[in-house]
Order: structure tokens, then sequence, then C-alpha cells
């Protein structure tokens, strides 16, 4: 008697489910049917904007009838249209509508318009010295700037560094675009924005590409290898010799003009490079606010710069190049200065080591005249990491022959610099470097400490 009372219970259990799961899924129908209603209804708004259909009311569907929808987007939608026709059209009603809200200002673009991509750098610091810190303080002689800043008196303050934000994108397969801005206070404690790099470059292979804008002049290594993030580099300064011009240094680091470079075929176990380069050069007066002509340019004659080097494959970490930049100055006085610049490099760094040697010769000869001014300048950088740190060592020589008129800094400095890189996390290092810079024979030697935080955001 008990086995037909479970097989009763059983059947009871059953229907009661199926019952259940009707009532379930007849609620899901309407939800989804609601929802299919809905979009539809927008659809129907947009391709009646654009002209697709005549003026008709919105869609209405039954939870009963879910078919009826698709009969009625079949009415609104002609058959003569494919699905990417319509997700084009409806993108276009869309972008118009939001041009409309923004008045036609919002700048649409084709496919949404390639990648921005942005990172930022900045530096932090401390110094106690004088001039000697930190290096990439503007090391004047005499006061004499373009600015009129009086010399450099020992002092002791916190710094605040370059505020950098790289961009770069993408425009296609062979084109791309990057610009740096750079935020900095100088030595009246204002702060100005210089953008200090721009580049259009078009590469089509590993042998040929063309890059137009502003750019770091391809002379010796240090220039393009390290911009202006300070993270980048282990030294909390550039050495005295690739100082910006806007700091005092006498290079031009900055050309505005036309950059080439590839790698040279049947080359590929030295890599062997070479760059041509063609720009306005900098100011025939070193003294004038901003050397670098970005806009107009004193002379029509343009600065030419060539450059190689190699990469072999087999010592990795390895590269020897050199360069050589002419150009044509008009300062005060004199009818014309021929300049040469002359550079060399052997560099050699791994993740464990770092050395840097170069040497560069500037000469500006007074045209129509014997006058010769050889301004050598050199610097080499060791050092080796042990974990999380990295101690270091630079020396460094430049010699500006004193009545140079095409040089802001005039004299000798020469010493050397010790310091410890510590990286804090992966994107942020901690620098702590003494500077000792001796000077003419008439001026005592310098001496400065600097702490740094440096890291990228």
């Amino acid at each position: 008697m008990r086995r037909p009372l479970f097989w009763c219970a059983a059947a009871c259990f059953t229907l009661a489910a199926s019952l259940c799961g009707q009532q379930t899924d007849q609620e899901t129908i309407k939800q989804l049917t609601e929802r299919l209603a809905e979009s539809e209804r927008r659809i129907a708004a947009l391709e009646q904007k654009l002209g697709m259909t005549s003026a008709a009311p919105a869609l209405e569907t039954t939870a009963g009838s879910p078919s009826a929808a698709a009969t009625q987007q079949a009415n609104v939608v002609p058959a003569s249209d494919s699905s990417a026709e319509v997700d084009a059209k409806i993108a276009q009603a869309q972008a118009e509508a939001r041009n409309q809200d923004m008045g036609g200002h919002n700048m649409e673009l084709p496919g949404g318009g390639p990648t921005l991509n942005i990172r930022g750098f900045f530096d932090f610091n401390f110094g106690t010295g004088s001039i000697a810190n930190p290096l990439d303080f503007p090391v004047y002689n005499n006061g004499c700037t373009p600015c009129g800043n009086p010399l450099t008196l020992p002092h002791t303050a916190f710094q605040s560094g370059e505020f950098d934000l790289f961009m770069t994108s993408r425009l296609s397969d062979h084109l791309s675009f990057l610009a740096e801005a750079v935020f900095g206070a100088d030595t009246t404690n204002a702060y100005s924005i210089d953008l200090e790099r721009y580049q259009l470059t078009y590469r089509l292979n590993d042998y040929f590409a063309l890059t137009g804008g502003r750019f770091h002049t391809a002379i010796g290594y240090y220039n393009t290898a390290y911009h202006h993030g300070t993270w980048f580099s282990t030294a909390e300064g550039r050495p005295i010799m690739y100082l910006f011009e806007d700091s005092g240094g006498n290079l031009p680091v900055h050309t505005v003009g036309m950059s080439a470079t590839g790698l040279v075929p049947q080359t590929g176990k030295f890599g062997l490079h070479w760059i041509a380069e063609i720009g306005n050069g900098r100011a025939s007066n070193p003294a004038v606010f901003d050397p670098v002509q970005n806009f107009i340019s004193d002379r029509n004659h343009k600065a030419f710069n060539l450059a190689a080097y190699i990469r072999p494959e087999w010592a990795q970490g390895l590269q020897i190049g050199g360069s050589y930049y002419r150009d044509r100055l008009y300062p005060t006085g004199f009818s014309g200065d021929s300049e040469y610049i002359a550079s060399a490099y052997i560099v050699y760094i791994t993740p464990t080591w770092e050395f840097l040697n170069e040497a560069v010769m500037l000469s500006d000869h007074m045209v129509g005249t014997p006058i010769t001014f050889n301004n050598p300048m050199a610097y080499t950088q060791l050092s080796r990491k042990f974990g999380i740190y990295r101690p270091y060592f630079r020396y460094q020589y430049v010699n500006d022959r004193l009545g140079d008129p095409a040089s802001i800094i005039t004299g000798l400095y020469y010493g050397p610099s010790v310091g410890l890189r510590m990286d804090l996390s992966e994107y942020a290092a901690f620098k702590l470097q003494y500077n000792r810079l001796e000077r003419d024979l008439l001026l005592p030697a310098e001496n400065g400490l600097n702490a740094q935080i440096a890291f990228t955001f």
C-alpha cells in the first residue's frame, strides 16, 4: 500500500515543478520581449531620422507573440540594407546627434580616431651647495645669462624638477606621432611650458624612416638615448656638455627640421645604422631667450648632421658611433662663423653594467679671420647594479674657450660625481649624488650634494 502512495506523491511534485517552470519561462520571455521592443523603438527612431522609413509609431509587441517584433522590424529596415550598412547609418546618426549637442564642435573622427597614449615623468630634488649641484642646474660664467640671472651662489633648497608629459599616437601602419611637453620652474621661481619635442614619423621599413618636427639632434649617444624624463637615466642630471640650450648648453641638442634614419642593408651582424638630418640650427646669438629656432630662422642657410653607429650581434649591449655636424652662424661683430661639431662614443649597457664614454669637439671658425675656437668636451660614466641598488661614478671635462662669441658657457669645468640610485619600485627611484667641479685656476672648486626622487606615472 505504501508504493502507490509514493508514486502518487512523485507525480504531484513533477506536475508542480512543471507548472513553476512554465511560469518562470513565461516571465523570462516577457522580460526579453520588453527589452527587444525597447531596442527596436530606438532603432526605428534612428532609421526614421535617416529617412529609412516614413513616420511610424513606436514598435509594440505583446508578451504572447514575440515573433511580432521581428515582423515589424523587417517592415522598418529595407531588405536591400545589409546589417553592416545599418550599423554604419546608425553610427552616423549617433555622431550627428552628438555634434548637434556640442554645437558641431566635438570633432568626430572616422572609426573613433587613433589612440593617444600619455606617459608622465617628474622629479623632485633637495640640493645643497653651489652651481655644481645639481649639474643640470644652469652653469653660467660670471652671471652672463640669456635672462640676466646672477652667478649662482651656494644654496640649500627643495627644487621642483621637470613635469614631463610624453605623448604618442599611431596613425597608421607606417605613420606615428610623438610629442613631449615639459612644465618646469627656472631661477626666477616662475613656471613655464616648453614643447620640447614634436615628431611625425613615416617608417617604411627597417631601412628607412623619415621624421619631421622638433627632435633631439643625433650628436653623440646621450642626447638621443636620454630625453627629459630623469627616471630613465642612472644619474640625477645630464652631463654638462649635454645641457639643454635654455639651461646654458653650448651644443645644438634640439633641431627643428627633418631627420632620416635606417639600417644599412647586408649589415645584420654588425647592425650598422645611418642618420641624416637637416634643420634650422641654433640661433647665431647664444644670448637670446631660446636659442632653438622654432619658427623663424635668422638665416637661410641650414645646418646638417650625419651620424652612424653599430650594434653588433656578437656583443649584446655594445654600441659604437659618431657624428659630424656643420652650420653657419652670424654672431654679433663677426661676418660669419663656420661651426663644426664632431663626436665619437663607445657605450656598453646591460641590465647589470653601464659604461658610457663620449667625446665631442666643437669648433667655431670666425670667417675672414685666422681665429678658431676649439672646445673639447668629454665624460665617462660607470655603474653596476646590485639588486635595487646601483652605485655610479661620472667624470667630465668641458673646456669652452674664453672669447668664443657662439658659446654661453665659457671656461674650464671638470671633476667627478659619485652617486647611488635605489629603485624604490618598478616605476620610482631615489638618487643621491655628490658633485665636485673644478674650474679655472682663478676660481675655487665648487661642491654640491643632491637628493632626487624621479618617477613615472
